[in-house]
């Protein structure tokens, strides 16, 4: 069998997009930005509808040469993880396009530190959504890029991989299983034109699991700990190197490089404002 060298083909424009959690924060901005670049989006989400479907009628009015369709699946279901590939590529606004660009960014992040609280059913209940629902959309989406030699898949991962964060070994070990599962997934689908990356965020404001802070500035002799009990969002931001939240466009940016970026694939880039 002969092979051959692929030729350079980063445009994202017409193309489309899922985007799985994508009615807020890191989701929604990750929505916005592949809009901007002109592709048409598959909007999941868990059971806000309401805003899911505000979102992307203002995208319709922003961008009206483009198609925002909205698409809802609990990920801890698994016939619904399984049939929300396929009720995409149904749909006949999309006109039988391939899902091109994943980003499996939906996840569970329920805090619990002590291993001692964490019960069977909470590591069950994490690895299920964070992890298992993430490999079928994955696998399911692949299918159409393989078929036509192009894909990007973003995966949205966590410092938690790393042993670090705010949430227990549970949390931990399912990002740390979507970011293995990246890394593999990318040797395997390079010479076929598909990348696999992996966005690990850490201490993203705007997302709903850091509190605002209430306060900018505290003293250098400040205890931090003591801190988080009058102004938990401000004791957080003040631990970062950077001294402040991330913002939820910020890890759209990142996410972006790798889409329009086809030489890059099996990478995980830490968003985390120098923290280690």
């Amino acid at each position: 069998m002969s092979l051959s060298l692929q030729h350079k083909d980063n445009r994202v424009a017409g193309r489309l997009a899922l985007i799985t959690g994508a009615s807020g924060g890191i989701g929604l901005a990750c929505t916005q930005a592949l809009a901007a670049e002109g592709c048409d989006v598959a909007l999941h989400y868990g059971s806000n509808v309401t805003k899911a479907d505000a979102i992307a009628a203002d995208l319709r009015k922003q961008y009206p040469n483009q198609t925002f369709r909205t698409f809802a699946a609990d990920l801890s279901d698994r016939a619904a993880a399984r049939s929300l590939v396929a009720n995409v590529l149904a749909d006949a606004e999309f006109k039988g396009k391939p899902v091109s660009i994943l980003v499996a960014n939906a996840g569970l992040g329920r805090r619990i530190r002590d291993v001692a609280e964490i019960g069977e059913d909470d590591w069950d209940e994490m690895m299920e959504v964070n992890s298992r629902s993430q490999f079928v959309v994955t696998k399911a989406a692949l299918a159409g890029m393989r078929a036509q030699g192009w894909g990007r898949v973003v995966l949205v991962g966590s410092i938690a991989a790393r042993g670090s964060g705010l949430n227990g070994c549970h949390y931990a070990a399912s990002k740390g299983a979507l970011t293995s599962m990246g890394q593999n997934l990318a040797g395997l689908l390079a010479p076929e034109g598909v990348t696999v990356n992996i966005v690990a965020p850490a201490m993203i404001g705007e997302t709903g699991m850091i509190p605002t802070p209430k306060a900018e500035t505290w003293e250098r002799t400040t205890d931090l700990e003591a801190l988080k009990a009058t102004d938990p969002g401000l004791a957080i931001a003040a631990g970062v190197p950077v001294h402040r939240l991330g913002a939820p466009e910020e890890v759209a940016n990142a996410l972006m490089m790798f889409v329009k970026s086809g030489y890059i694939t099996g990478q995980e880039i830490l968003l985390a404002g120098g923290l280690k």
